[in-house]
């Protein structure tokens, strides 16, 4: 590894603040590379500032990968997966489903691993980390005993990074069958959503059960139904699960019927905005939409949407009822989604008391140098009428 990029004043500063991407405009010297390839990085002065592998074709021209002097091989991969899996199992202690490496919060940017007992679903985002790809695998398969894998490269971020898209598996076929929290689970790694799980919700799902015994719960935007399954082992008289995906419910159908919860659970498919139109009433809506701000482009049309969606859900929950509204755009700050809701709430005249605050589950930790690895808002939210003795505004 011979080749060297050097950093101008800005570029230091950024290293300095504890940031993982660079720009060409952070840069005095940048050597001919590559995508993927990995070069070292120095200060103007010299001094070693880490190991970052690069793309000219990406509007991100350097991702850092180490701050040391080290071989970037199998041995890199195996010393950072053991790494990123004893935290893991200090907080879901005898679990076996969690987000292995979440990307740059775990400092391995462009790469994302979901274990699902012993099958590993694996998303690479980057050309630095395709490159890798063969040392990943090696060094998953030493740290945790698998029996398949499925490379979930079918993300249109590739595209950005001049990547094919492309999905590979070895030793799984779908659905396959987990158990979390003691309900049982039918995934679909190869085709579902993401890696075919939303393990960033599971410690709201758990928040979710103390609110929902003996109450009517509406779970917008279901997908294979998780928050649904919580909330009827929980005690919840009924739950309507609605999504559009006629495929999703179809699974969530066959996993409540494995969890003895089929009579506790009607599935609507149906879009959410058209569907809260002639929803009933309930004590808890569960309101959990996909990311409306995926680029910063998209900011204002991405507010306009929660909005919306916000002043249609809060009409169908009851006088003290909870709507437990959230968001997984990386472009929405938490203060800024929390503005959003008491803006909307107080205009339709309800009184919003704030229970709680959710993040995404701490197998997805934030690194805090990159606001962007913090995306996922959840507010619990008890809602009270301007006029005592109303039941909807």
């Amino acid at each position: 590894m011979t080749e060297v990029a050097v950093l101008n004043k800005q570029g230091v500063q950024k290293l300095l603040s504890g940031r993982l991407w660079f720009g060409k405009r952070d840069f005095q010297k940048v050597p001919d590379l590559a995508p993927g390839e990995i070069a070292r990085v120095l200060t103007p002065e010299g001094q070693f500032g880490g190991l970052a592998y690069f793309n000219p074709k990406s509007s991100i021209l350097a991702r850092l990968i180490s701050r040391e002097k080290t071989d970037i091989g199998e041995e890199f991969f195996i010393n950072r997966f053991q790494r990123a899996l004893s935290l893991r199992q200090k907080f879901y202690q005898g679990e076996d489903c969690f987000r292995l490496v979440h990307a740059e919060g775990d400092l391995l940017p462009g790469l994302t691993i979901d274990i699902y007992e012993d099958v590993a679903v694996i998303e690479i985002t980057t050309a630095g980390m395709e490159r890798q790809k063969d040392n990943i695998l090696k060094a998953l398969k030493a740290v945790i005993p698998l029996r398949g894998f499925v490379l979930r490269n079918d993300l249109p971020v590739r595209k950005e990074e001049g990547l094919d898209l492309y999905v590979e598996a070895e030793g799984v076929e779908e659905p396959i069958e987990v158990t979390m929290d003691g309900l049982r689970f039918l995934l679909r790694p190869l085709t579902g959503q993401k890696t075919g799980f939303f393990l960033d919700q599971r410690e709201n799902r758990r928040r979710l059960t103390r609110y929902v015994t003996g109450e009517m719960v509406l779970d917008l935007f279901c997908y294979t139904g998780a928050f649904s399954f919580y909330a009827a082992r929980a005690g919840a008289k009924k739950v309507l699960a609605v999504d559009r995906s006629q495929e999703a419910l179809a699974l969530a159908e066959e996993t409540a019927r494995l969890n003895g919860l089929k009579d506790r659970i009607v599935f609507v498919c149906d879009e959410v905005a058209h569907f809260l139109r002639y929803a009933p009433l309930a004590g808890v809506v569960v309101l959990d939409p996909p990311a409306f701000i995926k680029k910063k482009k998209a900011y204002f049309q991405g507010l306009k949407r929660y909005r919306e969606l916000i002043s249609l859900a809060q009409r169908r929950v009851t006088e003290g009822g909870l709507l437990l509204a959230c968001s997984c755009s990386q472009f929405l700050r938490l203060e800024e989604f929390e503005r959003l809701a008491r803006e909307e709430l107080v205009r339709a005249g309800r009184q919003p008391q704030l229970l709680e605050i959710g993040l995404q589950a701490p197998d997805h930790p934030v690194y805090l140098p990159m606001p962007e690895t913090w995306y996922l808002k959840a507010l619990f939210l008890r809602l009270l009428f301007d006029i005592p003795g109303s039941e909807e505004p």
